[in-house]
């Protein structure tokens, strides 16, 4: 029995549920209240305060890198590793730059900047009861400001920052030239972190300007929705 404590609007939430679905692994959700995470209310399955947090029949596990390589061991069927180890490593590098490194753009284009923030905010919204939609933006605003500030690239001029963005759209663009997988012959983890980090950073109209300007990324993001849809639960 799988049950995944998720924040919806989380992409690591996107790259967990399109991990399941592709292995055809049957779970239930446990939406997660952000507000009770900080007083401990789920601190059983994830200690950490990360989410996604998924609870494999008593056996918890946070982090969604964790979370996939648990369900390889577990159920490896349908693999998202590549058998070959330099295909293995590539996809390990590039789930991380995703994670690591898109990540943050997405944290900033998404939620630290006002005008696109608008478009997300009901989604938000939903997960923190209570809270007027003034409130939750202004929380969203200073807490994602706050933190791509320590991290860095909250300090870099707006123009500089989309200029980045369309560099790694250029960059997931010049990967899949002639290919229809990050990485090898089918779907892997790789395929799985990206996408998840491209569809939050569509929030962002800088960025569909960025998608527009490319000639192999839509037609991949179909084929990876055909094969591990962001799907509730899986059959």
């Amino acid at each position: 029995m799988i049950t995944l404590y998720q924040l919806a609007t989380s992409p690591f939430t996107e790259k967990v549920r399109r991990a399941l679905a592709y292995k055809g692994i049957a779970f239930d959700i446990h939406e997660v209240e952000r507000a009770a995470v900080p007083g401990g209310r789920y601190a059983k399955v994830s200690p950490t305060g990360k989410f996604p947090a998924m609870d494999h029949d008593g056996t918890g596990i946070w982090d969604s890198t964790d979370i996939i390589r648990h369900l390889e061991a577990a159920f490896p069927q349908k693999p998202l590793i590549p058998v070959d180890p330099r295909d293995a490593a590539l996809a390990h590098v590039i789930e991380d730059w995703a994670d690591e490194s898109l990540y943050f753009y997405e944290i900033t284009m998404r939620l630290a900047w006002a005008h696109n923030l608008e478009a997300a905010l009901d989604e938000f919204a939903a997960g923190m009861p209570g809270l007027s939609h003034d409130d939750v933006r202004q929380r969203i605003l200073e807490g994602a400001g706050a933190l791509t500030k320590t991290q860095g690239l909250g300090r870099k001029p707006v123009a500089q920052v989309v200029a980045d963005a369309q560099r790694h759209f250029a960059a997931i663009d010049a990967m899949l030239d002639g290919r229809d997988w990050l990485i090898g012959s089918s779907l892997s983890v790789a395929d799985l972190a990206v996408i998840a980090q491209v569809n939050a950073l569509l929030y962002a109209v800088e960025a569909r300007d960025a998608l527009a300007a490319s000639r192999n990324i839509v037609a991949w993001t179909a084929r990876v929705d055909s094969v591990a849809p962001y799907a509730k639960a899986a059959s």
